[in-house]
């Protein structure tokens, strides 16, 4: 682990797949109001978003990003053993977006979060090479293949800490949370992908519950709800709907605070 040190501000990026989208709406309004980030941890697409930032890019930059390579579409992925899906398509994305081959080459220090399979428990990577680690906290479990690292098996990070707020609690000032996947209440589940998507969101859920009392400050769009993971299509509503919302919530508190 690299020497523990204090920093002003910490950045926590859930998971989410493609609503991510809601993570860069809710970065620009936090961008524009001023805030500033010294440390980011992110899970699974936060970790994606938290290494292009880390790398130093703006959240604008990312949204065209994203936009460009369809949020790493499922189309640019193959049939893989241990799961339905290879990462290839992200992986090659990743090398081209990110300038950073190691956690030391960023500008920011960034935690990434991933589910060691065996032990059952999250595991933070922030040294060493930094593409396996992301590929790893996007392993969606019977999605994508697992990735293997330092002869470990691991799968996404949200499985176990969706938030990660515990990479980061004691190290920043000011901790500030933001959660893309709000959990609410469904009619029907039509069909196997909802199915597992129904059943990671609900393990997912009570794994975030205990990572908000860390947080100072938590941003959760609640109009993200009605979005599914693979919404690739929704990209500029979820990217607008992080954004209003947080802008909502910033004013609420300069008014909380007069």
């Amino acid at each position: 682990m690299s020497d523990k040190k204090k920093f002003k501000s910490g950045l926590v990026l859930s998971g989410g797949a493609a609503k991510g989208y809601g993570h860069l709406g809710v970065l620009t309004a936090l961008y524009e109001a001023g805030y500033t980030f010294d440390a980011i941890a992110g899970t699974s697409v936060g970790s994606i978003i938290g290494a292009l930032l880390a790398d130093g890019k703006h959240p604008t930059e990312i949204k065209e990003i994203f936009d460009k390579e369809k949020n790493f579409s499922l189309v640019k992925f193959k049939w893989a053993p241990g799961g339905f899906l290879s990462s290839y398509g992200l992986k090659n994305a990743l090398k081209r977006h990110i300038n950073a081959k190691n956690f030391e080459d960023l500008p920011l220090p960034l935690w990434v979060t991933a589910t060691d399979l065996g032990l059952g428990k999250s595991v933070y990577f922030n040294e060493g090479e930094l593409l396996l680690p992301i590929l790893a906290s996007c392993a969606i479990p019977l999605l994508f293949e697992p990735v293997r690292l330092n002869d470990r098996i691991f799968v996404d990070g949200g499985l176990t800490e969706n938030l990660p707020a515990g990479a980061l609690y004691g190290l920043c000032d000011r901790l500030i949370g933001v959660n893309v996947n709000p959990v609410g209440p469904v009619d029907h589940v039509n069909g196997w992908m909802q199915s597992i998507e129904r059943v990671l969101n609900i393990a997912i859920h009570n794994n975030v519950a205990q990572s908000i009392p860390l947080l100072d400050l938590y941003i959760e769009p609640s109009q993200m709800e009605k979005f599914h993971l693979f919404s690739l299509n929704k990209g500029a509503e979820m990217y607008e709907i992080g954004y209003n919302e947080t802008q909502e919530r910033l004013k609420t508190l300069a008014d909380a605070n007069n």
